[in-house]
């Protein structure tokens, strides 16, 4: 059971989860996200299935974490559920591919926007701006460094009027042409392409679940969990759609497709170039707040956890004498991100690191329906949040993970990549690594 104290209201939480996932997605991604599909409508479509998608998860996730309503998240869930084996796994693709490909991607894009904003940067290639930004992160939260949770709260709001100030310049501005070399990479086959488009809003809609990960710091968890989990879910899908519209109406499905930049080539087109200055900042601002936040919570946590549950090497649950940080676990995950930049694009960082956070979420949220009816529901408990629609929900959402998952599989394959069998290898490789750890280093 965890020992912190309960103190985060609704408005924190559902802050912290609106927060958590507009953090970079939305300014990052809309040009991956366009490429490989045929229109406009499609694109929106896209969107509004990512929120759908992420809705589900987070009604099941809901009810998860006021079954477990401790510090952990996605591991504590299946620790509890499915033993330490599938837990280990979980925690050991967080570490090799999804959450420090998180931070890999959130940091490239971290240094490009700090190029834009700070000329001078320009003298260092864009990895080694990124690494310098995770090395400098990682060493402030292996210090005791707590940013209250009311300054989280209002650093959301700030963003979210932001973002809103952009899309009011979009749709208010006069569209007009501006070259751009559009990089699109649209499948024949519609179910390719709209899968393929679901991998980096997926991405852009990481973080529905972060609120289970504090579970353990939420006050009255059965009513604040579920309202900040669904409630902050809705609002970035309401935003996120209201973006895309405003990016397609001011410069069109081809002005975006492929771009990274896609929210700056926005603002030229319509006029507002003398504002790009402060949507750098705001998206740096954002970037560099959710590359933090990454770093800090639950790849390291869960690495953390790991040892501490004796599902890892000990030396993982290590903390700070002074600090109290775990600074093992967060200068390991700070080292393979850095392996990750230099070794893979960012496309590619994306949709490594999505496939495998997908299916593994899917996995999370299965526990959901074994531990339904191995105790009946625990009906009768008035502290558990209920899903709706059970098992409806969870079983919609483990079906979407694998209709995703699959169609991105089957472009790779298509497109002659080995890009899943790099996934799977690690998961193999991870398999060996627990069998050796139990073998020789627990029963030594």
């Amino acid at each position: 059971m965890s020992s912190s104290k309960r103190v985060l209201r609704t408005f924190d939480a559902t802050s912290m989860v609106t927060g958590n996932m507009i953090g970079s997605g939305i300014f990052l991604l809309a040009g991956y996200a366009a490429a490989p599909v045929p229109d406009g409508f499609t694109l929106i479509m896209a969107w509004v299935g990512g929120g759908i998608m992420a809705l589900l998860g987070a009604f099941a996730i809901a009810e998860l974490s006021t079954r477990f309503p401790d510090t952990g998240g996605d591991f504590l869930y299946l620790h509890r559920v499915y033993g330490p084996f599938p837990a280990f796994l979980y925690g050991w693709m967080s570490l090799v591919i999804f959450e420090t490909g998180s931070i890999a991607v959130l940091a490239l894009f971290s240094a490009k926007y700090t190029q834009q904003f700070f000329p001078a940067s320009q003298a260092l290639s864009v990895p080694l701006l990124a690494s310098i930004l995770v090395l400098f992160f990682s060493g402030v939260h292996c210090l005791k460094v707590e940013v209250g949770s009311r300054f989280q709260s209002i650093l959301t709001v700030i963003k979210i009027l932001g973002i809103f100030l952009m899309v009011y310049f979009l749709f208010g501005g006069d569209a007009s042409s501006v070259p751009v070399a559009s990089s699109s990479s649209a499948s024949d086959n519609p179910f390719m392409g709209f899968s393929r488009a679901l991998i980096p809003i997926f991405f852009a809609y990481t973080g529905w679940n972060v609120a289970g990960y504090i579970g353990g710091e939420i006050k009255n968890p059965r009513k604040t969990l579920p309202r900040a989990l669904i409630g902050g879910t809705l609002i970035t899908t309401i935003i996120y759609v209201i973006v895309n519209l405003a990016f397609l109406k001011s410069v069109g499905l081809e002005g975006i497709q492929g771009q990274e930049m896609a929210p700056l080539i926005a603002l030229e087109a319509v006029g507002a170039g003398q504002w790009t200055t402060f949507l750098s900042l705001l998206i740096f601002i954002s970037v560099a707040s959710s590359l933090s936040i990454t770093i800090q919570t639950a790849g390291a946590r869960v690495i953390q956890a790991m040892g501490e549950q004796g599902v890892f090497f000990q030396f993982t649950a290590q903390t700070h004498k002074k600090y109290k940080t775990p600074i093992n676990a967060i200068l390991v995950q700070a080292f393979w991100a850095i392996v990750l930049m230099f070794a893979l694009d960012i496309e590619s960082l994306v949709d490594s690191a999505t496939v495998v956070m997908i299916m593994f979420s899917a996995l999370s949220i299965s526990t959901l329906i074994k531990v339904n009816y191995a105790k009946g529901g625990l009906k009768g408990n008035s502290d558990i949040y209920k899903t709706p629609f059970f098992p409806l929900v969870p079983v919609a959402y483990i079906v979407s993970a694998i209709f995703v998952s699959w169609g991105v599989i089957q472009f790779h394959l298509s497109m002659g990549s080995l890009l899943p069998v790099w996934g799977l290898g690690f998961l193999v490789f991870g398999s060996i690594i627990y069998f050796i750890w139990k073998k020789w280093i627990v029963n030594e």
